[in-house]
This record gives structure tokens, sequence and C-alpha cells, in this order.
């Protein structure tokens, strides 16, 4: 039966009934680039699934974006934009949508997301508010209904962070300032509660980056160079995960849908990070063996299962977004996607890859488009 080339790749699909039956819808949204899932014309040979590359673009007046968190099933995205002049506005994506801003706190001349529930209906994260009383750094929970709402800080702090929200959007932590830095656990009916410091005397302190979708675990840092990566469980209680064999600091960035994976980057002497893997069974598991041209590595995200982790590492050209999972280790993501999905990102380069969704099948981040501009992307992985 004769074929055909489909949407410039030269990828042959046969014609006909089967043609029908093999393509799938793709998003034309921005700069998606063409995809095909087609059969070899001349052996039959399985179906190559090719990857999905989307760009998001920058709100109005805006000249540059950054992707931050994804929803759970990866159609909602959360970032933030910036302006020439430096100014930055949170914004809140999706294919039907586009980019849309999510404006700011009473008052508030910036605002920047961190993350998002899973279903992306609340998003969280920091700006300055002239609300009563004033500050220049303060959490916030946004939707729908009520915008971008102040979360109250710990008492005495005017310097707070939200940098996590569980799947329903109801529990977010993040970080204040009270003398030195203390993890919180916010809800509605609690308000902020501090979770424990560690360290030393004056050096006490801990850090919030992170909760499971299921709410039941944070991931944060104690004191980072005395204690390390640390998680709380949803009763508060703490278990100290440390860091990598002869490194000096370590903290946790990210967690599984029920908290049985954490993920990190661990710091060593001489300031170089490597992301790590952590599990109760395994422990802490160095996740960038083997990466030639890394001068180090940070994991970022961690699907739903914790079986892939995404980040990003420093080169001597600049930063490279990675991928790891089990079957092939660390990768840069540019060569996984060529590699896995025949899937070529022309003209970009991707810098940091910040977030996946629970299945695995979406990452988000940002990199250098063709104008040399920041922008963030979505890549969307077949089935």
């Amino acid at each position: 039966m004769p074929c055909r080339s489909i949407g410039g790749d030269h990828v042959n699909a046969c014609c006909g009934t089967k043609l029908r039956s093999l393509l799938k819808v793709v998003w034309l949204i921005g700069g998606a680039l063409p995809l095909a899932a087609c059969l070899d014309g001349s052996d039959g040979a399985p179906a190559v699934k090719h990857a999905i590359f989307l760009t998001l673009g920058a709100l109005p007046g805006y000249t540059s974006s950054l992707a931050s968190a994804v929803s759970s099933d990866g159609s909602i995205v959360v970032g933030t934009a910036t302006t020439a002049a430096g100014s930055r506005q949170a914004f809140r994506w999706s294919a039907q949508k586009g980019l849309v801003g999510l404006g700011f706190m009473p008052g508030g001349t910036y605002s920047v997301a961190t993350a998002a529930s899973a279903n992306g209906a609340v998003i969280v994260g920091s700006g300055d508010t002239t609300d009563d009383p004033p500050a220049s750094s303060m959490g916030f929970r946004w939707d729908e209904a009520t915008g971008a709402q102040r979360v109250e800080p710990l008492p005495g702090s005017q310097l707070c962070h939200a940098a996590g929200v569980s799947g329903d959007g109801d529990v977010i932590v993040g970080t204040c300032l009270q003398n030195n830095n203390t993890a919180f656990r916010w809800t509605a009916s609690s308000g902020s509660v501090a979770l424990d410091r560690f360290g030393t005397g004056s050096n006490r302190q801990s850090t919030a980056t992170a909760i499971s979708s299921d709410g039941s675990v944070i991931a944060g840092a104690g004191h980072p160079v005395l204690t390390g990566a640390l998680i709380w469980a949803a009763n508060s209680s703490p278990t100290v995960l440390g860091k990598l064999p002869g490194d000096a600091a370590g903290v946790a960035t990210a967690v599984s849908t029920e908290g049985s994976v954490v993920a990190g980057s661990s710091t060593d002497n001489a300031g170089t990070s490597r992301g790590f893997r952590w599990t109760q069974p395994m422990g802490m598991v160095d996740l960038s063996d083997g990466m030639n041209g890394l001068l180090g590595s940070f994991a970022t995200s961690v699907s739903g299962s914790g079986s892939i982790i995404v980040g990003y590492g420093p080169t001597a050209t600049g930063d490279v977004a990675l991928i790891w999972d089990a079957d092939h280790g660390m990768r840069a993501l540019e060569a996984a996607l060529a590699a896995d999905y025949q899937t070529q990102i022309a003209g970009w380069k991707l810098l940091r890859a910040t977030a996946i969704s629970n299945d695995g099948h979406t990452i988000a981040g940002y990199g250098t488009n063709p104008q040399g501009q920041t922008e963030a992307w979505v890549v969307k992985l077949p089935d």
C-alpha cells in the first residue's frame, strides 16, 4: 500500500482507514511542533510516537516567562512572566486559554507562582502587599473566586514564601523568616503552624519546599549543613534524610504523591550539587553518576509514582534540562526526546526542567528560544 510523508517530519503513515485510525489530534497552540504517530509503511514496524513541544510565550507587555509547576494531569501550567524592567506577575496556562495573569495581592506590585493543586484550581506563590500589615514578601493562595489572598504568616514574621500546596488545595507549606528560617504548614482552620527547627543555639532553622499531593509528607531541610534534607509527616514528626556521603549540605525539593519517594540536592564542600532520590529501603541515591559534561545536578520535581525525576545541571556552556529514570539514568532532556521519541527541538536550548505531572507524561520548564529570550515550555510525552 502506498504511503506519504506527514507533517513535514518525513514519517510515513499508511493511507485510508489506517491513516485515520493512527493519526492523533495535535495541539496547534503557540509554537507546537508537528506530531505523527504511525507505522513504517515498508515493514510494519512498531509505531514511532513523537513528543509534542509547546512554547508558552509571555503575558502582554512582558518579555520572558518561567514555568514552575503543573497540575496532576498536565493540563494546567503555572509560572511567572517578567518585563524588561524586571516586574513579575504569576500566570496560569491552559491549552484553551493560553497564559492568564493572576494579578497581585492588594496593593502589590509583583507576584511569583510556585505550585498548583492537583486540578490547577488553586495556585500558591509569593508577592508583596500594602494590605494591613504591609509586607515586601508574603505567601499567597489564589483561586478564581478570590484572587491572590495573603497566607497569614507565622507570628512576628513579615517575610514569607509559599512553596507547595496539597492536591486538594487545602494545605500550604513554605518558609517564614523568624530570626532564622522557619518552615510552616498552613490550613484555613489552623493558620500557619511552625514546623521543627534544627541546629544549635541561634543557628536553629528549617525550610519547607514541597508537600505530597495527599498532604501526608512535607519536604525540605532543617539546618542545611548540620541536618541536611528532611521530611515531616502530617503530624509534624520529622525524619532526617541528611546528605550524600562526604557532602556538606542537603535539601529535599520534591515528593511523590503519597510521600514514599523524595528528591532533592546534596552539596559538597566545593559547592557542587548532585541530585538525589530517597526511599526508605534504599536511602539516598546519587542521580548524577555517569553523566559526562555536567558540573553538578539539581532535582526539581518527581512524578506521582516517583519513577521519573526532572531537574537541571550546570555545564561549561550553561544549564541543561535533565530527566532521570531507573532504566536510563540521568540524561539531558533534549537527548532523551531525540532518542526515545525522535523529537528534535530546533533552535531552542532547554535550560531547566522544573515540573513533571503525576502521570509522568507532561514536563514543564524554561529555556532560551530562537530569538534568545527566556521562555516557558511544555513537553507532552506520548502514552
